[in-house]
């Protein structure tokens, strides 16, 4: 049986996590949602576009590569490779079917482009 804990954290880590969630879905929806996720047989690609997710959303707030692996308890090489990650190349690859030869970190580019459309629709509202 699962328990979900009720205990609210604190305001700043509320904002963070909502952020990293909409970026996390986001970027399943640029993949082409849930099923096409499946249908990749990229299922283990989630978690790390969950944790590409809050990288993005701590470095965005000013924290620096070894602030963030400190708190998500990632190594700084991680992190670095997560904000280094060229969003173009991992889309064209994406797109053009050649997933294998992503050179660039693929949960860090994916979520960049999450964060671009997101960034896009806000502007459109």
């Amino acid at each position: 049986m699962v328990k979900i804990l009720s205990e609210a954290p604190v305001s700043r880590d509320v904002e963070i996590e909502k952020e990293a969630r909409e970026l996390f879905w986001k970027a399943i929806e640029i993949l082409g949602g849930p099923r096409q996720l499946f249908e990749y047989r990229r299922l283990t690609w989630l978690p790390s576009l969950m944790e590409a997710a809050f990288v993005l959303s701590l470095a965005k707030r000013g924290k620096m590569a070894k602030e963030i692996a400190r708190e998500l308890g990632l190594s700084t090489q991680t992190v670095r490779l997560i904000l280094a990650a060229d969003e173009e190349s991992v889309r064209k690859k994406i797109f053009e079917g050649k997933l294998k030869k992503v050179k660039d970190h693929i949960a860090g580019g994916l979520i960049k482009l999450a964060a671009k459309s997101e960034g896009k629709d806000q502007e459109k509202s």
